[in-house]
């Protein structure tokens, strides 16, 4: 015999061909029951209740269960073996949703159209706010957030770097004048030592690890410096700012290097946390990524050389955030598009892999990278002839046949 389930906010439903209900699960009491249940059915779990109201059916001879719930069908289907088929076209469906009030009252349940509505509402609501909820939960947005942050992050701690050097520069010049370029440094210094007094080489060597070559020429510029004497109690304060932000830049790449290990252990293998998580963010989703092409992968955030190319016909870019990885940014100038090529198509895999929870291939993507890129590096030992020289050997040899001609 076969029946069709139907599911509603209100219940789960069997009828007979007769349309007269053999069987319920009745959610009109208990809100929570209908959304733990189409929760559970998003995430492919079945609760306890419904597998025994599907084995009261089957022990009363109904082996054929007909759907208009695609979803629950083939999760019937798949999880408990039963002879489940989806077919939203029989009237069966139609006529017991449109005549819903009626069809409750036949099992004992008189709710007026406006309590159904509330209780539809309710749920409804509820299940989207989960939705949401969720959604918003999502390890790869929350990455996309953090580097996103990081990159502000690193924007502010560049800016307030170089107005300090702007303002300590008054007290010290020769000190901000190119001789420590580092921002961090700069603030530890401004920080720890303060004063131009107070660079001794005992001082310094307390503080950092500097070269003695470094540390006597500080001292020496120190004791020589033109700067003014400044009270220098507020400028400290500022550099203590930076280096807080500094400290808090270790803590989110910390935990972005936990994220990216979590959602992405292949990509961040491949290419580490950082690059990894930009290209994540540029894509949209690690989602977007898995489907992208390996040559749009290749350019990802080379967009306006792109379009620049296309417009004027400058010269075509090779890559883009994939160049901050070392092997590329590392490797001979005239080997960077074959070694992006290559990466970009690995990334491909390794972001497919990621998103669709497959194993972990991460080193054995990393090992043949390596291998290859030996081979390329093998294979193009020699810089390829430009134009502007071969025309130059073209004209060259020209020139050699016309003056054997002559003779």
């Amino acid at each position: 015999m076969k029946c069709f389930v139907i599911d509603t906010l209100l219940g789960i439903y069997a009828l007979d061909e007769g349309e007269t209900v053999i069987n319920f699960i009745d959610f009109s009491k208990n809100e929570n029951k209908a959304i733990d249940f189409f929760k559970g059915l998003k995430e492919k779990i079945i609760s306890k209740e419904y597998e025994q109201f599907l084995q009261e059916l089957s022990s009363s001879g109904f082996d054929i269960l007909i759907f208009d719930n695609e979803a629950l069908a083939t999760i019937t289907n798949h999880t408990l073996g039963l002879n489940a088929t989806y077919t939203p076209e029989n009237l069966e469906f139609r006529n017991f949703r449109f005549n819903l009030k009626e069809q409750l009252k036949k099992i004992g349940n008189y709710l007026e159209f406006d309590e159904i509505s509330f209780h539809f509402k309710q749920v409804q609501e509820k299940l989207i706010k989960t939705n949401i909820r969720e959604a918003g939960g999502k390890e790869d947005l929350i990455i996309i957030q953090v580097i996103e942050s990081l990159d502000i992050l690193k924007k502010s701690i560049s800016l307030f770097a170089s107005r300090l050097k702007e303002w300590y520069g008054l007290h010290f010049p020769e000190l901000t004048d190119k001789l420590i370029e580092d921002n961090v440094i700069l603030a530890k210094m401004v920080d720890k030592l303060g004063h131009r007094d107070n660079y001794t080489i005992e001082n310094i060597n307390q503080y950092f690890n500097l070269t003695e070559k470094r540390t006597e020429k500080l001292q020496g510029l120190a004791a020589r410096s033109m700067g003014a004497d400044l009270d220098l109690s507020i400028i400290k304060k500022y550099a203590q700012q930076i280096l807080d932000l500094d400290a808090f830049r270790e803590v989110l790449e910390d935990h972005l290097e936990e994220l990216m290990t979590q959602a992405a252990p292949n990509l961040t293998t491949l290419i580490g946390s950082l690059i990894g998580a930009k290209l994540i963010a540029k894509a949209g989703s690690l989602k977007d990524l898995a489907y992208m092409p390996a040559s749009r992968i290749q350019l990802l955030g080379a967009e306006k050389a792109l379009y620049r190319f296309l417009k004027t016909g400058e010269k075509r870019p090779k890559h883009g955030l994939i160049f901050q990885w070392n092997l590329i940014r590392g490797s001979k100038a005239y080997l960077r598009g074959k070694i992006s090529r290559l990466i970009s198509g690995k990334i491909g895999i390794a972001s497919k892999v990621d998103y669709f929870k497959g194993e972990f291939i991460g080193d054995t993507l990393a090992t043949e990278i390596e291998e290859k890129i030996k081979d390329i590096e093998k294979k193009y030992s020699k810089p390829p002839i430009k134009k502007s020289e071969t025309k130059a050997k073209i004209k060259s040899s020209y020139k050699q046949t016309n003056k054997k001609r002559r003779r």
